[in-house]
């Protein structure tokens, strides 16, 4: 895998099969269920800090990056 495209992350046991049944359910891969539940996210973000959703995502990014500073 390559380390600088993909991140391992851990859930509780509750939370990863919330995602799972949310994935069986919608008919979605696990990734694809997690990514959709971010972009939901940043989107409702971007809505309260009256920015667009790239806007609010980029951010996020460069916050992530310099490490919550």
């Amino acid at each position: 895998m390559d380390k600088t495209k993909y991140k391992s992350i851990t859930l509780n046991i509750e939370d990863y099969h919330a995602v799972r049944g949310i994935s069986f359910k919608k008919s979605r891969k696990f990734s694809g269920t997690i990514t959709k539940l971010i972009n939901d996210y940043v989107k409702n973000l971007a809505i309260d800090n009256n920015c667009t959703p790239e806007q609010m995502k980029e951010e996020m990014i460069t916050l992530s990056k310099r490490g919550g500073e």
